[in-house]
């Protein structure tokens, strides 16, 4: 009994304990201070500071003006900020300019000290704000699948204008190995189409992180410089500061959504048009998995029963790792001589639309492989399945960047139906952070032959390309007339003309510099990629110039006119 007694007294005295604690934590929680700061004669709302290493950090839009922000400390009627204590009371214009960089103490109404506050202002770029439930963001922080579908969003431009404040739709997490990473990847859906930084109007858009790549830059250089090369339906991207919640998540690069949509890839929709022809949507059908036709070795989609009278396109695919297509459940195939492809859009093709692009490809691969270019079965030569144009300038992008994921992974194709083109394309360009010599694995030198020689299997359609003097002739043309131009803008050997797509890789660091500070305020530099190309901001821009000097010097000898190309 005595035994029970003391039993029930300890029990008792633990849980007194542990609500004691719970008490002690409570308290705490609700007497963090939180500071909140706006700028009235820019913007209306406001954003909070974030608890970091440094102390209190309170990161503002490159568009605020730091000589006229309201600063307050949450439930309290004033704060004090400096050594000098100066007082700063809810709604008043501040002037923060000297406080910026710099660890300063802040006092509450009865002078206590709560700590510093470091404030940074970001560059004069772009700023997107983003609110959503916070327990969905932590959902859709942990898992990539999980979908935020409401919310609000307000895109500011550079000089503060407002491009769109409105419902946000959905808002996700994106990329395979991208998204294992701490600071995270994001699609976002607009409730309406809203052209954002001039960029062409949609309602999706994609969120780089860049976690991979200290510089910030790599992913904007390529996507720029395949524009001003003149790869078709290239992708338009700006960089922006992204806040969530109020509070500043980093320095992102937004980014067009590589889609079949008006505006982004304008290919006959076939998803549409099979959803017309069905009872039920599309996405309500199982998937199925063939391993027997002898053409194409794998086959996966879905087991939709009708299929429109035209199912010749359009349709977006990407070349993909082997590993990936065998080991998830991804809608695509592989051809007989082992190129992987994944089945983009339609995200929901048929066995009939899965085993026509299958044979397609086929009969391309065929081709490119065989050493007169003409696929014996059809008498088709590899430039009659492909624009060849496309694939020379995508050639040129993957060698020039030395891209990592050349062989497979976001190596985009696309097709449009037989009426409108019936040529495959490459392109568009995009997922550059590992690339310009950052990953050690790869190898970092900018010189020497890469995507001709880290591999010689027929699933590399880069070699497999490279075996036809003629594809090498445009190669070398494009490189000449486009590509090299574009690259001397990029280097400062010459000023960008009126209307320039690319600028200075010099330029490029000096309009995101302080946005940098603040993001590497915000988050930890990345250690997962060659030391030599990160460290900091400032060594991993300058690793980027002498690597891609170095690079496009090594390109002039392959590609120029020279006279081994004569």
């Amino acid at each position: 009994m005595n035994r029970i007694r003391r039993t029930v007294i300890l029990g008792i005295s633990v849980l007194g304990i542990l609500f004691a604690f719970s008490g002690l934590f409570t308290i705490r929680a609700e007497t963090t201070p939180v500071f909140r700061a706006g700028c009235p004669s820019v913007f209306s709302g406001t954003v909070t500071a974030r608890d970091g290493r440094e102390g209190f950090i309170l990161s503002l839009p490159g568009s605020w003006d730091a000589g006229k922000i309201t600063l307050e400390l949450e439930g309290s009627e004033c704060l004090y900020l400096g050594k000098e204590k100066k007082e700063i009371r809810p709604g008043q214009e501040t002037d923060l300019r000297e406080y910026l960089g710099t660890k300063t103490p802040v006092y509450n109404a009865k002078m206590r000290q709560l700590g510093n506050l470091v404030v940074y202002r970001g560059s004069e770029i772009p700023a997107l704000f983003l609110e959503v439930d916070e327990k969905q963001l932590i959902r859709a922080n942990a898992n990539k699948d999980y979908e935020i579908t409401s919310g609000r969003a307000v895109y500011c431009e550079a000089d503060g204008t407002v491009s769109y404040d409105g419902l946000l739709s959905q808002m996700k997490g994106r990329g395979n190995n991208t998204f294992a990473y701490t600071k995270k990847p994001y699609q976002v859906k607009l409730a309406e189409k809203a052209s954002l930084s001039g960029m062409n109007k949609a309602k999706t858009w994609v969120l780089l992180a860049n976690w991979n790549d200290v510089s910030l830059l790599r992913n904007q250089i390529v996507l720029d410089m395949a524009r001003a090369a003149g790869l078709r339906n290239a992708v338009s991207c700006v960089q922006a500061d992204v806040w969530i919640n109020g509070q500043y998540n980093g320095l992102y690069l937004v980014a067009e959504k590589v889609q079949i949509k008006k505006g982004r890839l304008e290919l006959r929709d076939l998803e549409e048009e099979t959803e017309k022809v069905n009872s039920q949507p599309v996405s309500s059908f199982s998937m199925f998995l063939d391993k027997t036709n002898r053409s194409y070795p794998l086959l996966r989609g879905y087991r939709i029963p009708e299929n429109p009278e035209d199912i010749t396109g359009g349709y977006i695919m990407t070349i993909e790792k082997y590993a990936r297509l065998r080991d998830y459940k991804l809608p695509g195939f592989r051809t007989k001589k082992e190129l992987s492809v994944q089945i983009k859009e339609p995200s929901y093709p048929s066995r009939e639309q899965a085993e026509y692009l299958a044979n397609l490809v086929n009969e391309m691969h065929l081709a490119m492989i065989a050493d007169d270019g003409v696929n014996t079965e059809t008498g088709k030569y590899y430039t009659e399945y492909i624009d060849a144009e496309s694939f020379a300038v995508k050639f040129l992008i993957e060698d020039w960047s030395k891209d990592y994921d050349f062989i497979g992974g976001s190596q985009f194709m696309y097709k449009d139906s037989d009426d409108r083109d019936p040529l495959i394309y490459a392109g568009p360009a995009w997922d550059y952070d590992l690339a310009f010599g950052n990953l050690g694995d790869r190898g970092t030198s900018a010189t020497g032959n890469y995507i001709t020689a880290v591999s010689h299997k027929t699933g590399n359609i880069w070699w497999v390309l490279s075996r036809h003097d003629d594809f090498m002739d445009l190669v070398r043309e494009i490189w000449m007339e486009r590509f090299r131009p574009a690259a001397a803008v990029l280097l400062g050997e010459r000023e960008a003309g009126k209307g320039s797509i690319v600028r200075s890789l010099d330029g490029y660091a000096e309009a995101i510099r302080d946005s940098a500070k603040m993001n590497y305020a915000r988050w930890n530099v990345s250690k997962t990629t060659f030391e030599k190309s990160a460290g900091s901001f400032e060594n991993a821009v300058s690793y980027l110039k002498k690597w891609i000097t170095g690079r496009t010097g090594f390109m002039d000898g392959e590609y120029g006119i020279t006279e081994k190309h004569e």
